[in-house]
């Protein structure tokens, strides 16, 4: 499909900067995205093994692996692969690495206590993604959670840009208010997830997205209502979402010169102390939505 070949020929070419984005000191949004997969299994009794799909440059698996767990890696760019590869030595750490799709692997049934899959799910198709859910499933062990990373429809109400143009195009702007408002006023993830099941529906997608700095034509997005219907139609039952990328500044001020430093510092507090707060997940460009088998 284009999408994929598009986004295979991006990673494979960008490996280096990918792996500067996930090693900068400052605020990283790939960072947080493995600090809220960090939690989950923080929270997860027992994890004895992990896999990420779409692992990228490695870190996520790598500090897993850290902690005492049989850590695993999938990506289809063998460049990554490399980066991972050099990563772990490095690292000094032991961790297992595979060049692939995980749609043309075979992965043994009742095998992980958690899988991650962080910035994959808007690269593959609503039929694809079908597939995944079903098949992370059965990989996954009876009571163990898929953390599953996706960029948020309901910033698109917030960026103020050409995505809240497309909401409006679309008619979902609505649907997604009442979706905000429940994040906004819930006091747990308990009632954040007991409330947002009573508005469960999946919204339309658009053929193309507006481009931003990866170059693929089609990049999903999904509120988390919307992604709750559709792990909850494959058996999975949500748990908790963590906000990630909050943004505290309008979103045309975060890149001048004066008020990066000041996006960056209030995106690491809510990464590093709010990360189980839900309410700051309609103010974040993406969210890691929980899900247990």
């Amino acid at each position: 499909m284009d999408q994929q070949n598009q986004t295979l020929n991006y990673f494979s070419t960008h490996a280096d900067d990918w792996q500067t984005k996930a090693t900068q000191a400052d605020y990283s949004v790939i960072d947080n995205r493995h600090a809220a997969v960090l939690t989950v299994i923080e929270q997860h009794n027992q994890v004895k093994r992990f896999l990420d799909v779409g692992c990228g440059t490695g870190q996520l698996v790598i500090a897993v692996a850290k902690l005492g767990i049989k850590a695993s890696g999938l990506d289809f760019s063998r460049e990554m692969i490399v980066k991972c590869e050099s990563n772990k030595l490095h690292a000094q750490v032991d961790a297992e690495f595979q060049c692939g799709s995980f749609f043309d692997i075979s992965l043994p049934d009742d095998t992980f206590d958690v899988i991650s899959a962080q910035g994959f799910i808007e690269y593959i198709s609503l039929e694809q993604m079908d597939i995944f859910l079903s098949n992370c499933v059965k990989t996954l062990v009876p009571g163990g959670s898929l953390a599953l990373g996706s960029r948020n429809r309901l910033f698109n109400l917030h960026s103020l840009n050409c995505f809240t143009e497309l909401e409006m195009e679309l008619g979902t702007v609505k649907s997604l208010l009442s979706e905000s408002i429940v994040l906004q006023g819930s006091a747990s993830q308990e009632e954040a997830i007991r409330r947002l099941t009573q508005l469960e529906r999946t919204y339309p997608q658009p053929e193309l997205h507006p481009i931003t700095g990866i170059k693929v034509d089609t990049r999903y997005q999904f509120s988390p209502a919307d992604l709750m219907a559709r792990m909850r139609k494959h058996g999975l039952r949500p748990r908790a979402i963590y906000p990630v990328h909050f943004h505290g500044l309008p979103s045309a001020v975060i890149r001048d010169e004066d008020m990066a430093p000041l996006h960056k510092q209030l995106a690491q507090l809510v990464s590093g102390q709010k990360i189980t707060d839900c309410r700051y997940v309609p103010y974040s460009s993406s969210f890691v939505l929980e899900a247990q088998r």
